[in-house]
């Protein structure tokens, strides 16, 4: 069962990094387009900017879920490093207890969000809502917090069964 978790989340991770990825070239082209028009043209398009405030939505929130899976985020290693080796293990521990109690505040209140935000739209795009948008908030709340959940209880229960083969 671990390794089929482990691989659901190899398939999440990579649904995060193509989301993310996908938003930052549209979000890179869709701003050269608004430059050129402005710049080039003469007339700015209306449409570059609130299209590049939706994209940057996703590109955050889906953009950290997958750099919390690998360790690609900020963190204060050189503190950690410091630490005794029992308040190390301790103070991991503490960690995902933080992330998963931010993880689980994105998915609750980005619910909320979501919910209260569902039937405005955006002024240049009436078929656009803006709850769609942030849609990322809950959703990629709740991918962390697998992916959270595989960091602190299945990983280390892989690791010990590897251990155990040896």
């Amino acid at each position: 069962m671990s390794n089929g978790y482990v691989k659901l989340m190899d398939v999440l991770y990579f649904i995060c990094v193509f989301i993310a990825g996908t938003a930052l070239v549209i979000m890179s082209t869709i701003i050269a387009w608004g430059v050129f028009t402005r710049y080039v043209l003469g007339s700015g398009s209306f449409w570059p900017e609130p299209i590049s405030i939706f994209l940057a939505i996703q590109l955050t929130f889906y953009g950290a879920a997958a750099c919390y899976r690998v360790g690609a985020h900020i963190s204060l290693k050189m503190f950690v490093d410091l630490l005794p080796p029992l308040l190390k293990r301790w103070q991991g521990h503490f960690v995902d207890l933080l992330m998963a109690t931010i993880c689980l505040f994105m998915v609750t209140y980005g619910a909320s969000l979501v919910k209260t935000t569902y039937f405005q739209a955006y002024p240049e795009f009436q078929y656009i809502r803006v709850g769609v948008a942030y849609s990322a908030i809950p959703i990629a709340g709740l991918i962390t917090l697998l992916f959270v959940i595989e960091k602190a209880f299945i990983r280390p229960s892989l690791e010990a069964a590897k251990e155990g083969e040896v």
